[in-house]
């Protein structure tokens, strides 16, 4: 059973006596408590709802479906305030009552030095080749102002930026010296978010089919506005009369209709519908431009 405000004060206002309706909770936890007896189903007019009979028993029931619920005031700090696994542990003896990530943050990777700051300190970024750099304090993580930051989708890609240097130097623009390139975890806007706060140029580099586009331009695009744009490469016409048929079959259904404000994404959108192909960025790893 998943810990949410929500659920937490419907169940306070059963232990206050209060009536509740009887979809408000879990159907798997309602026909459990009305079997035991724990709840009881009430009408009121034609409406079905769920009172406590008696109080105390539901307060003993409620730690056997989840230990966090044995406090239910201090379950609601956990999710308002205080959400690291060492206070849930506090709280239910359980660091696992709920799915908040241990590892906030995304990763960072670059073929040159770069001198950025973290947490108010002085802090030089230089991967070997083959490693990247782990930021879990995103919040403070401020990289130099003239570097060009490079969002890379595939994780391959993104561990071999050297075999793909020509590519990314081209992006560069005057001014620019550096790029920093970043890697988001799965399920995670850590990322996006970050990404809001600094003002560096954004290039995204996804995937060259129809889903890629449409993951930059609605979790992405929000996020950088004008900065930012999506890597499209000069001979990716040629590129994708080669590409994947299959993989446009399978997302044309759902992104046949996909357009967009946007001139350069909306001419790589018909390419992709012309030659009814994809085209994966990993293929740039092995045929540099």
């Amino acid at each position: 059973m998943r810990l949410t405000l929500h659920l937490i004060e419907t169940l306070q206002r059963l232990l206050r006596g209060e009536s509740i309706p009887y979809s408000s909770l879990p159907k798997s936890l309602v026909e459990s408590f009305v079997e035991e007896g724990i709840l009881s189903v009430v009408y009121h007019k034609t409406k079905r709802c769920l009172r406590a009979p008696n109080s105390t028993a539901l307060a003993v029931a409620l730690p056997k479906y989840n230990e966090a619920l044995k406090d239910l005031d201090a379950a609601v700090r956990l999710l308002t305030e205080d959400n690291s696994r060492s206070a849930q542990a506090a709280i239910s003896g359980n660091s696992k009552t709920s799915t908040k990530r241990a590892m906030p943050g995304f990763l960072v990777n670059s073929y040159n030095r770069i001198d950025c700051m973290i947490c108010g300190q002085p802090f030089t970024m230089e991967p070997s080749e083959g490693s990247a750099v782990y930021i879990a304090n995103w919040q403070t993580f401020v990289p130099p102002v003239s570097a060009l930051i490079i969002g890379i989708e595939n994780t391959e890609n993104f561990l071999r930026i050297r075999e793909q240097k020509k590519l990314f130097d081209d992006c560069m623009k005057k001014g620019e010296s550096d790029i920093l390139f970043v890697s988001r975890y799965a399920f995670s806007s850590d990322l996006m978010e970050w990404l809001n706060m600094v003002p560096n140029r954004y290039i995204h580099f996804g995937d060259f089919d129809l889903a890629g586009i449409d993951i930059f331009l609605k979790q992405f695009k929000p996020h950088v506005g004008e900065r930012g744009s999506f890597l499209i490469p000069s001979d990716i016409e040629s590129r994708l009369k080669n590409g994947s048929r299959k993989r446009y079959d399978d997302q044309y259904q759902k992104f046949y209709d996909l357009t967009t404000t946007y001139p350069d994404i909306n001419h790589l959108i018909s390419l992709i519908h012309k030659y009814r192909r994809t085209y994966d960025q990993e293929g740039y790893i092995i045929n540099n431009m």
